[in-house]
């Protein structure tokens, strides 16, 4: 058995209480930066403000560029700011399609393809939802990039540039609002990072409000990763400790998409399960009560996009029947992420199922040593994060 890194006591984790360092009363200055075209529906009145203790909304400077349907609403400024809140994390060229606050696909580089190439793969990796979308660059919008964004219906573009000529063919589509930002390397997202005058406010409907840090994310890297994690119990009937550790680690290409599938699950709620392949989502499920649950319903939405792509036609009541249609199996291959830990091995024998090949997890369940034997018994690679990224927003 491979010698593997003891992570036994993150079970603690979930069980300790973090000091606060919040006093009795705080105040929050706000100063408005702008008004809306409405909130979140048009019966609700709305505006944007900026936080008086920071000076990141100076430095990421979001503004519009072309105008549309009378500026922005909530719901589109939202989709923006929560974009460049997964965004931050890649370096290479990455596309973002946003729809209700979550990525409905993403997509990052891989081996050398275009900005447009990038955008449709993510845009495609959900067309359906892709329909009146907000897409959001991490590279200056061009020529192609913008050709490919009119050919449906978006929303908004944001980007930190727009290259020449791509105003003019935005300009075919009157509604369609352009959004310049800067500065995306100057959001926090790793621990260690500063921020100081931000919080991460929850607004409560009986007159209360939650406050908190930032999410900061510990995984700089691979290198940050457990690639071999080992657990400890105690056999109820014998008495005797068993050391569970995952036998195989993941090649270069799973690491880097296991990375990929991390940092977008950032930015999606809770339950969070997505699957990513050479860099772009197969699938994103969000929002779900049960992690099982998410699993399934990624793996069925997977396959109808997958079917939506190839134009096989399938009774959406029947799930993913006819997934024997389709020219490859599109999960043949990926990697997995989980926003928290799996409490049983169910997930891990149903993404087993259809071809998953690597997971990358919290860990801390009471019962990550069948977790840990279902990884082995399918010879699956699976790395721990040692923190958990739920969102609820």
């Amino acid at each position: 058995m491979p010698k593997g890194t003891n992570v036994t006591n993150i079970t603690r984790t979930y069980r300790t209480r973090v000091t606060g360092e919040f006093p009795n009363e705080l105040t929050i200055k706000l100063e408005k930066e702008s008004d809306l075209r409405y909130g979140e529906n048009p019966n609700q009145p709305g505006s944007v403000y900026k936080l008086k203790g920071t000076s990141l909304a100076e430095l990421t400077n979001i503004h519009i560029v072309k105008e549309g349907k009378e500026g922005l609403s909530a719901t589109n400024f939202m989709d923006i700011a929560r974009a460049l809140d997964i965004l931050k994390f890649f370096n290479a060229p990455s596309v973002a399609v946003m729809k209700h606050n979550i990525p409905s696909g993403f997509a990052t580089q891989f081996e050398g393809n275009s900005l447009s190439e990038i955008y449709r793969l993510a845009r495609d990796s959900d067309a359906r939802s892709a329909f009146g979308s907000v897409v959001v660059l991490n590279r200056p919008l061009d020529v192609p990039t913008a050709e490919e964004i009119t050919k449906t219906f978006v929303e908004c573009v944001a980007a930190p540039g727009f290259k020449d000529g791509t105003m003019e063919i935005l300009a075919r589509k009157k509604d369609l609002r352009a959004i310049s930002y800067s500065n995306l390397d100057k959001l926090p997202k790793f621990i260690g990072d500063d921020v100081e005058g931000l919080y991460d406010i929850k607004i409560l409907p009986t007159g209360r409000a939650i406050v908190q840090k930032p999410y900061l994310s510990s995984i700089r890297g691979p290198e940050d990763l457990i690639l071999n994690p080992l657990v400890k119990r105690v056999d109820k009937e014998t008495g005797i400790e068993k050391e569970y550790v995952v036998e195989r680690e993941p090649t270069q290409a799973e690491l880097k998409d296991l990375l990929t599938a991390w940092y977008v699950n950032i930015g999606v709620r809770s339950n969070g399960i997505v699957f990513v392949k050479n860099g772009v989502t197969l699938a994103i499920s969000s929002g779900h009560q049960e992690r099982v649950g998410a699993v399934e319903h990624a793996i069925i939405k997977a396959y109808q996009k997958a079917m939506d792509r190839e134009k096989i036609p399938y009774d959406p009541l029947d799930g993913a029947s006819v997934r024997s249609k389709l020219s490859v199996n599109p999960l043949e291959g990926a990697v997995v992420s989980s926003d928290a830990f799996f409490p049983f091995r169910d997930s891990i024998d149903l993404v087993a199922r259809v071809g998953v090949k690597a997971i990358i997890q919290p860990g801390g369940s009471l019962n990550d040593h069948e977790v840990i034997e279902a990884v082995n018994e399918h010879k699956m690679a699976m790395v721990y994060t040692l923190e958990r990224c739920f969102g609820h927003f």
